[in-house]
């Protein structure tokens, strides 16, 4: 029986697809991380200075990433990972980033702290979304094939057409072979809205 990867689109996009469904997405990363999340435990003072807040964000990060994820993933210095963490996707009340974190928690009590962790965790379960997501695309399509590439952008502009913009399915195949990530996750998550639709009917 061969091992090597079918060349096939239809195979490629229907076998991505169903790796990426939602409710496997959600079994895989987003249920583990809430989990972990709900068996945090930490000390919340009424009046929690900078410093204390920010070993409490380290510390939630650190627990997240050793009990909720399913990465090998677990960064030497966690402090320094929980302030990229923030500045790059945390958006506050106020402002944005890591000291946009440090002032909603400083600036109410122990409801505010668990707002923030909140937060910190669907940040987290984006990121290893992103990460799971980019390891499926390229651990199912060779991307130094451009012929198969092309091929299956033509099947996606085929089969998917009433999910894309025409200013997509007019394109050439040629055109779009690096946007294929980009056009399944428009397909996925409209066949995702469509289903959730048919659902509440």
């Amino acid at each position: 029986m061969s091992s090597q990867p079918s060349e096939n689109p239809q195979d490629i996009i229907e076998s991505i697809i169903k790796k990426l469904d939602e409710t496997v997405l959600k079994k895989a990363i987003d249920e583990p991380i809430d989990t972990a999340a709900k068996n945090f435990k930490y000390n919340c003072q009424k009046k929690q200075n900078p410093m204390q807040l920010q070993d409490i964000l380290s510390d939630f990060v650190k627990h997240i990433y050793r009990d909720g994820t399913n990465t090998a993933f677990a960064p030497d210095d966690t402090l320094a990972h929980t302030i990229s963490l923030l500045d790059r996707y945390y958006q506050g009340n106020y402002s944005n980033g890591y000291t946009a974190a440090i002032l909603d928690a400083i600036n109410g009590g122990p409801d505010d702290v668990k707002i923030v962790l909140h937060r910190i965790a669907e940040i987290i379960k984006t990121v290893e979304r992103e990460r799971y997501i980019s390891g499926i695309f390229k651990s199912s399509i060779d991307i130094s094939d451009w012929h198969l590439r092309c091929r299956i952008v033509k099947y996606l502009l085929s089969k998917y057409k009433s999910h894309l913009t025409p200013a997509l399915y007019k394109c050439h195949p040629s055109q779009l072979v690096d946007e294929i990530p980009y056009i399944l996750s428009i397909i996925i998550s409209s066949t995702s809205t469509l289903q959730q639709a048919i659902d509440l009917l």
